[in-house]
């Protein structure tokens, strides 16, 4: 008996340690049967629990968690609630069975009803492109002024659809919902978020929400998530530059410090190492020095350094290239990080550099110290 005792406390103890109870409970009408609570995993679906539907359409689910968790409220059919629960929250769903998923009030979670709001948000879009399809398609004639007019008001519905998403991730960015938000579909295969662009959202929304939550899976997933796809689109640009030019590199023509342009072009037939830096950035003058060596090396061979600053301010900028004494072309559009520059060249950090040959080919950036100067060393003694 005084083992079963402890059993049982043991249990309790067990039971309480797996966090804060959280419920579902709420009516829903004309319906019986089964309803049920699943976790909405990153790889499955996890049951959680189920229960018969009173009489009048009444239940309630239980679980227990310890962050903010992502659930699916369902009949057993494909019909789903979604639902985004804080430890402790009690959410309160009032529907029918016709209109289930579609037109359902919830109470007492307020992140349940931030995704009530974005889906109410994307089906009002996704109803207004039907519409404008079904428009489309009635155009036998192809009268192309309609059509043009179509194809703008197609636009101008994805981009409210658009600025709505970003408005939201922007504003709740402390929030798990914004993860819903930034991965909502238009459809099944494209996603309201899918510009380039928007990897900045996802990374600065995983960053926020790390330092909430940094144990939950939906935020770590978004962090990866974030970091692929940036090193994806990094790849992708820097092959479109290797590849748009063959024989020649994406020019640049910037004011010297006494606002005389210099153009990256002006160099072709050298070797040349263009290069990305800044005054304020400890990374890029520790670079410098061994740029000095290499120039002091190679020059008279047939190397040269175009160097293009990041800095805001002419005075700062200047102050660095007089102290360090570097002796080579410096240009810069004193406007970072509005940089056009930094655009064409896919530049995202500092220092970067790329080295170009004698033919205007871009060998590669970012080389190791002892590799640069092996290359450098290499490239000089090609001939023409």
């Amino acid at each position: 008996m005084k083992n079963l005792k402890w059993l049982l406390f043991a249990l309790i103890v067990l039971s309480c340690s797996r966090g804060e109870q959280i419920r579902v409970k709420g009516i829903v009408e004309d319906a019986e049967g089964m309803i049920y609570l699943d976790e909405q995993g990153l790889r499955e679906i996890r049951k959680i629990d189920s229960t018969n539907l009173k009489r009048n359409g009444s239940f309630v689910l239980k679980d227990r968690i310890d962050i903010p968790t992502f659930y699916n409220l369902h009949l057993g059919n494909q019909r789903i609630i979604p639902l985004l629960l804080k430890p402790g929250e009690t959410a309160e769903i009032s529907t029918n069975l016709s209109e289930f998923a579609t037109d359902y009030e919830v109470k007492g979670s307020q992140e349940s009803i931030y995704l009530l709001e974005l889906n109410q948000k994307l089906s009002r879009t996704r109803h207004s492109l039907d519409s404008l399809t079904t428009v489309f398609n009635k155009q036998q004639d192809g009268d192309e002024e309609v059509i043009a007019g179509i194809q703008a008001a197609w636009e101008e519905v994805l981009q409210s659809q658009r600025k709505s998403s970003i408005k939201f991730v922007l504003e709740h960015m402390n929030s798990m919902a914004a993860i819903y938000a930034l991965y909502q579909k238009i459809n099944d295969d494209d996603f309201v978020l899918n510009s380039n662009r928007d990897i900045q959202l996802l990374k600065i929304t995983s960053a926020a929400l790390d330092t909430i939550y940094p144990e939950s899976e939906y935020v770590q997933s978004l962090k990866l998530n974030a970091a692929t796809l940036e090193k994806e689109i990094q790849n992708q640009n820097w092959q479109k530059l290797i590849e748009a030019s063959p024989s020649s590199f994406p020019d640049i023509r910037l004011p010297d410090p006494y606002g005389d342009t210099i153009a990256l072009s002006s160099l072709a037939g050298k070797v040349i190492l263009l290069s990305f830096w800044a005054s304020w950035d400890e990374a890029s003058i520790t670079l410098n020095q061994n740029f000095k060596k290499l120039h002091d090396k190679y020059h008279q061979r047939g190397f040269e350094i175009y160097q293009v600053s990041f800095d805001e301010e002419l005075g700062p900028w200047m102050t660095a290239i007089d102290f360090d004494e570097l002796t080579w072309n410096h240009v810069s559009e004193l406007s970072y990080p509005e940089s056009r520059v930094a655009g064409i060249y896919n530049v995202t950090e500092l220092p970067a550099f790329f080295l170009i040959d004698r033919q205007g080919q871009i060998t590669g950036k970012n080389y190791k110290p002892i590799d640069l100067e092996n290359k450098i060393s290499e490239l000089v003694n090609q001939i023409q």
